[in-house]
This record gives C-alpha cells, structure tokens and sequence, in this order.
C-alpha cells in the first residue's frame, strides 16, 4: 500500500499543474454481519468495525468528446470500538478508488468541468453518477482484556456506486456533494474469531473471520484546478 501511496504523490505533483486534483472527507456507515456479536456479559450488541470519517485524495482526468471524468482515489479510514467488558478492536482500511464520473444530463457539453465559466444551470452541468470500483487494504487489530491480542491483514475488492453534484464556486475551486453505497463481497479479519472466543467463561461470541461489509457514505469533495488563470 506504501508503493501505491508514493506512486499516488508522485502523480499528484506531475499532473496539478495541468489538471485538477481533490481532497474530500466522508462520513461511512459499514454493516459487516460476520464480525457483528452479542455480549452476553451485558446483553449488548456490538457492530464491527464501527461508523467514522474517511479522507481522500484524487486527480481530476476528463476523457475527450464526452462527459465522462476519471478521478483515481487514495482514501483512508480508521474505525475504532471500544466494547464493555472485552477491549478495544481498531480496523483501518487504505483504499484505491478508480472513480468514473458520468454527467449523464450534459453527455456532450462543451464545459471545461468540473469549474463553471460557460452558461448551463448548475444541475445540468454537475449532476453525475459514479461508478468506483475499488481495492483495500484492511489492517485490524484486537486488544482485549482477557489479554488475547490479535493482528491481520487482508486485501478486498469492492465496488461503489453513487452520485454527486460539482458546484463551481469560480474557474479555480469546485464543490462537490456526494454520497452512495459500497459493497466489499469478502473482507478478512484474521484472528478475529479465535481472539473473542479465548476465554470460554465469557462464552462464544459467534463472531467470523470473513464478513462483506456494506457501506453507506455521505461527504464532500473540494476540487482545486491551477490551470486556471
């Protein structure tokens, strides 16, 4: 994931000064039903890995001849859970988003988007759908008090879909709204099950190593262009 990262950078600072690149924060709702468990300590339900923000970074590339922008997505998130009674678990996922960008109410416009200098309502210029699929790397780690530990990575596929509105604010600075759903098929959290189920007068938690993860996320993006005088 380091390489990808660097290679990332690299390809930042090559492409700003021609093209538009992004920083963008979201808001993400994960639903894993394999790592989800009753304590029956407490009768409480804990929901791995949790709901937090996730950061990302991207380059805008539109594609000639029509409204189909390229925007490829370094993102990072972090999800930690504190659980009564057992510990800490913390799940961090580093991702490669290849975001495609289909402004499907102006198919052959003419705007030098995702900035607005030429006549067209907003709505028509910036509503998009997003197809995104992805690939993570996902990094847990339990530390629970019964003094079981735990360490794991795994890589998941997974597949976005969405939409968004670019709103220019001038030739320079975009906008951008966005929300939609993920879906990871399998993810892996090595270790996870055996560290739950380590001290039996607790009892099995009837958790798995393997789960797909749902994700819902709402966020925005701001877009900074410098080939704009």
């Amino acid at each position: 994931m380091s390489r990808i990262g660097l290679w990332f950078c690299f390809s930042l600072l090559a492409l700003s000064a021609q093209a538009q690149f992004g920083i963008n924060t979201s808001f993400r709702f994960n639903d894993a039903p394999g790592w989800s468990f009753s304590n029956p300590v407490n009768n409480s339900v804990n929901e791995l890995p949790g709901n937090n923000l996730a950061f990302g970074l991207d380059v805008w590339i539109p594609m000639k001849g029509l409204r189909l922008d390229f925007l490829p997505e370094l993102n990072y998130a972090r999800y930690d859970a504190e659980i009564v009674d057992i510990g800490k678990l913390e799940q961090q996922m580093g991702s490669l988003f290849l975001n495609f960008n289909l402004y499907f109410l102006d198919l052959k416009g003419d705007c030098q988007c995702p900035t607005f200098s030429k006549s067209g309502s907003t709505l028509g210029k910036g509503l998009f759908l997003q197809v995104s699929p992805g690939y993570s790397v996902l990094e847990g780690r339990a530390d629970l008090f019964s003094g079981a530990r735990a360490k794991s990575r795994s890589y998941a596929p997974s597949l976005g879909l969405g939409m968004g509105l670019d709103i220019g604010l001038s030739d320079k600075f975009t906008f951008t709204p966005f929300g939609g759903l993920r879906y990871y098929p399998k993810a892996r959290w090595f270790g996870l099950e055996e560290a739950l189920e380590v001290d039996p007068s607790v009892g099995n938690f009837e958790v798995s190593n393997n789960s797909a993860i749902s994700q819902v996320y709402v966020g925005v993006r701001m877009g900074f262009r410098f080939d704009k005088q």
